[in-house]
């Protein structure tokens, strides 16, 4: 049996998840809950937990810092977010820090709650399984088996590595960093030529399986996330990849299908990937002054034909979108921070703090104060 902690602030979140979710068809069972981080920590030095399920904003001590804490003490204790808003930063930490799965408040409706669960226990039998092998052999060893030889799991990409090493890559820059942003910047859904040189990239880098676990599921969360108001469909990261060739195969599918669910069959490939790379620009430098004009030329399309193709496939003009997205990130800083509204609103792109308080009421109905203090359920 799994035994479950769950951490939030808002006990009618504790007792909903405790209630509703299936946990007996897992083999899982609430031990316990805690309403803040410092009382988490209390009940694990007391009592055996093997699923940690934390909410990443609370007083006292915030879910971040729980985490942090939780990974140093009890390095193998799986722990998965939850969180009201699926706010890419704080997901992002969380992962960095070892969080194996999140689990955003929002779509906890009843049909998904044994997809959920399902995910986090896969994963965790997974993990014990490969602690087990991991005993029986060394890091090298692992990474031999995983990442094979020089001739193995490269037989999709064999001429187009051919021809980078011919003419040249631009790919001469290595390190997990410089992988990261490229795999965020998404150019490799649209260029299938990037694609092949990241992939020679990520496998001559041959970071550790976990980590590059990790940095696949966090590109997974950011697609979501960036792309939700166009792509109905989530995109999901195996619970594992057995070999380079399954990390291959994977983005190879993961670029086919989100060519097609992108609008890709509608517009022109070329049109589409600018229109992408414009959603992206929006997320990415959202506290920054951005206009239609500059990100036309930004994604070399005219103005007009910009607006036209932006409306088509987002469902929004340019500037409702940046509008909408600006409000959306206020209101995650305005319930997961204690940030002041000025800070806030410098912060999603707005100089003037009066002139931001008047849009957000605008659009939510309320001023940028009254939504922090307002009553909120799960």
């Amino acid at each position: 049996m799994i035994n479950v902690l769950i951490v939030d602030d808002d006990q009618l979140v504790r007792k909903g998840l405790m209630l509703a979710m299936p946990w007996d068809a897992f083999e899982m069972k609430v031990i316990g809950e805690a309403g803040n981080g410092e009382r988490a920590l209390e009940f694990l030095s007391e009592n055996r937990v093997d699923l940690l399920i934390t909410d990443l904003a609370m007083p006292v001590m915030s879910g971040i810092e729980l985490i942090r804490i939780a990974r140093k003490q009890y390095p193998e204790l799986p722990i998965a977010v939850l969180t009201l808003h699926q706010d890419f930063e704080y997901i992002q930490e969380a992962l960095r820090l070892g969080a194996i799965d999140y689990i955003a408040k929002v779509q906890l409706e009843k049909e998904r709650f044994e997809e959920v669960l399902g995910r986090i226990h896969d994963r965790i039998l997974t993990d014990k399984r490969k602690r087990l092998n991991d005993d029986t052999a060394s890091e090298s060893e692992k990474d031999t088996l995983f990442y094979g030889g020089a001739d193995t799991g490269t037989s999709l990409l064999n001429e187009s590595i051919y021809e980078c090493e011919q003419t040249g890559s631009a790919f001469v820059e290595t390190g997990e960093g410089s992988l990261k942003d490229k795999l965020h910047s998404f150019r490799w859904v649209h260029d299938e030529r990037y694609l092949n040189e990241l992939l020679q990239e990520m496998r001559t880098l041959r970071l550790p399986v976990p980590r590059l676990m990790q940095l696949l599921y966090g590109v997974t969360v950011d697609w979501n996330r960036t792309f939700k108001n166009i792509v109905q469909t989530e995109m999901t990261t195996p619970v594992h990849f057995a070999s380079w060739q399954d990390v291959v195969e994977w983005m190879a599918d993961f670029r086919a299908e989100a060519l097609v669910l992108s609008g890709g069959q509608y517009l022109r490939k070329e049109v589409s990937s600018s229109i992408l790379t414009a959603v992206k620009i929006v997320h990415d430098e959202l506290q920054k002054p951005l206009f239609a004009s500059d990100v036309s030329k930004r994604v070399n399309l005219s103005r007009s034909y910009f607006n036209q193709c932006f409306k088509e496939m987002v469902g929004y003009s340019f500037n409702e979108y940046l509008r909408k997205i600006r409000i959306d990130k206020a209101r995650d800083y305005l319930t997961q921070t204690a940030k002041p509204i000025v800070w806030i609103a410098e912060h999603t792109g707005y100089a003037d703090e009066k002139y931001f308080s008047r849009m957000f009421r605008e659009q939510v109905g309320m001023l940028p104060s009254e939504y922090r203090n307002a009553p909120r359920g799960g």
